[in-house]
């Protein structure tokens, strides 16, 4: 009695609608609607279960019987077939859901915001995608053109799926929905004596392309600095990227690059390679006697370097897709054309160089998806696997020739306590028997699982690291500082040495339910470090930062699109003590490492 209490209870709670929906339909479809509103709750769910059997639904097409599926809505019967017909459809920022047809925006705003927007051409799509038109049906290459194309940042989600074709029993279509995000996004930033204002568009004209430009000001002395940027992120399907890049900086100084780059943008990727120049003019203080003396210095620097990927399992094994053999070689030279005095670089550290660097590593990567992680409920894709990579070059600078050798090794994984991921790398140049310029890196990273107190939701973060130098050239530029990355942000790079430490502590949390679309995400942040010479890192006095911000997400924005923060400096060498500075915090020094080789180069001393 109590059961059909509660059924006629749950049933009147639909109210006039649902009576008129039951009046024009059949019992079958009465099944179905009470079958939906059964899946609102787990008490709703928990009282359907006990007076329906659900197996005759399943007779009726209620239920659609589940089949069994690879990656990405690809059914076992659907593998190997032929694909027909690709179908894309790309849906504005605003209303739409890629997983519901029928949902459209219902809001003025919402119908206001997608009449302004200029959705992703279809062509940008088809771009990405690793499969085409008549080619047989490969589910993990369905799964990898899914995350590349989630991995734009002008794309907000992305559902691919196979479907069968009536009365065909060798091929299938395809259907790629996406939801595009809101790509023109203003950003800035100010302390007590710089401002900056920047906007970026990272969708031109719905073709993918990147346009940026930066303003900077500085309060002391009246200065600006300009700052421009163009990138085209995949030319014709070839994944070659084109990335412009201009910049008047403070004190006249300027840089220009062009960069033309292909990486190893997938598991299957087989070739790599590109080619870079830049024409750089620049200010370097060199310290004198506890005074810095400016120096204007430009150099031209070019390089080229090329990779191959060769699988190293059999077309059988399932880890072919992911297990990589990796050969690459690069070559560089900068040349000069005003250079410092020599007493302010006795070392010759600003002089003409030659490079030539080879690897052959081993690389696995995968991914896992997960959410509430950089993004809010966002399906985000996280690297993890493994890698080893040894490093063999030779410089000729300064009318000295010398070899280089290096390895680096990192792996990541998700256990039930968290990510864990590590990066242990070491290099040294060789001169008449003895090393020079050695360098070793140790880095780590966890985050926790997403944790629950009510309905809010957290992750923890930590990241350590350690670098440390040994032998280093004299001059003041071959020294860490607490402003690189893995640093301290919002430092200043005077104070210096060959070996630091450094961990960041950074408490996230997801406020539940959202204002107009947009959903704050508070954190807490912790960083500390220490820089020393070559003893007496352990007995060196430790700096701190501490940041309290939100990042402000819209569920049709790109994800990092807003962040506010405020930090407090106990001490800044340099600049005094107890410093406030607003949004000098970002959370990009939490970045994952991506499991995947590339261009060869010497292991970076910062």
């Amino acid at each position: 009695m109590l059961f059909i209490f509660v059924f006629i209870f749950c049933l009147s709670s639909l109210g006039v609608q649902a009576q008129e929906i039951i009046q024009e339909k059949d019992s079958v479809s009465i099944y179905k609607d009470i079958n939906d509103f059964s899946r609102r709750s787990k008490f709703s769910r928990f009282i359907y279960k006990l007076l329906f059997r659900e197996s005759a639904l399943k007779v009726e097409n209620i239920i659609p019987v589940p089949t069994k599926k690879h990656e990405n809505g690809v059914g076992e019967h659907q593998e190997g077939k032929i694909i027909r017909n690709i179908t894309i459809e790309t849906l504005d920022p605003f209303g739409f859901s890629v997983s519901n047809v029928k949902k459209k925006p219902k809001r003025k705003l919402e119908n206001f915001g997608n009449a302004v927007h200029i959705k992703t051409k279809e062509i940008t799509i088809r771009n990405i995608m690793l499969f085409k038109k008549y080619d047989k049906l490969d589910s993990k290459l369905l799964q990898e053109s899914e995350r590349l194309i989630r991995s734009q940042r002008y794309v907000r989600e992305v559902d691919i799926v196979a479907i069968d074709i009536p009365n065909s029993v060798d091929s299938v279509d395809v259907t790629i929905r996406a939801l595009d995000s809101w790509t023109l996004i203003p950003t800035g930033s100010l302390s007590s004596n710089e401002s900056s204002v920047k906007i970026t568009e990272r969708n031109i004209l719905g073709f993918g392309h990147l346009i940026s430009g930066n303003i900077k000001n500085r309060f002391n002395t009246n200065e600006s600095a300009v700052y421009g940027q163009y990138s085209i992120n995949n030319i014709k399907n070839t994944y070659i990227k084109l990335d412009l890049d201009y910049a008047n900086e403070y004190n006249n100084d300027s840089r220009r690059s062009i960069n033309i780059n292909r990486p190893f943008y997938s598991v299957i990727a087989k070739n790599a390679g590109g080619v870079f120049f830049e024409n750089r003019m620049q200010t370097e203080q060199f310290p004198v006697d506890d005074l810095l003396n400016p120096q204007v210095i430009s150099y031209d620097l070019q390089e080229y370097w090329y990779g191959r990927a060769f699988k190293i399992n059999s077309k059988s094994n399932p880890n072919r897709y992911f297990n990589n053999l990796v050969l690459a070689l690069t070559y560089n030279q900068k040349n000069f054309g005003r250079q410092p005095d020599v007493v302010l670089d006795p070392s010759l550290y600003f002089s003409k160089e030659k490079n030539w660097v080879g690897m052959i590593g081993f690389s696995k990567q995968k991914f896992y998806q997960d959410t509430f992680l950089f993004n809010f409920e966002i399906e985000e894709d996280i690297p993890y696997g493994e890698n080893i990579a040894l490093i063999i070059g030779h410089q000729e600078k300064n009318s000295t020739s010398r070899m280089y050798s290096g390895i680096s090794v990192s792996y990541g994984k998700k256990f039930k306590m968290g990510y864990f991921s590590g990066v242990a790398e070491w290099g040294s140049f060789y001169n008449s028997g003895s090393t020079e310029q050695t360098t070793f890196k140790l880095g780590l990273n966890y985050f926790s699982p997403l944790l629950h107190v009510g309905s809010w939701r957290f992750r923890q973060f930590i990241k350590p690291t350690f670098i440390c130098g040994n032998n280093r050239d004299a001059s003041f530029k071959d020294r860490l500082n607490l402003l690189e990355s893995d640093g301290l942000p919002g430092f200043n790079s005077r104070l210096n040495g060959v070996q630091k430490w450094s961990v960041s502590f950074q408490t996230q949390s997801y406020i539940p339910g959202s204002w107009y679309g947009f959903r704050f995400s508070p954190y807490f942040n912790a960083t500390l470090g220490s820089i020393a010479g070559e003893n007496a890192l352990l007995s060196s006095k430790v700096y701190s930062k501490f940041s309290i911000g939100a990042l402000i997400n819209n569920d049709f924005l790109i994800f990092n699109s807003f962040q506010i923060s405020f930090s407090y400096y106990p001490t800044i060498p340099f600049e005094g003590d107890n410093i406030m500075k607003i949004n000098s915090f970002e959370n990009n020094n939490l970045t994952l490492y991506d499991f995947q080789l590339s261009k060869p180069a010497y292991i970076r001393y910062e």
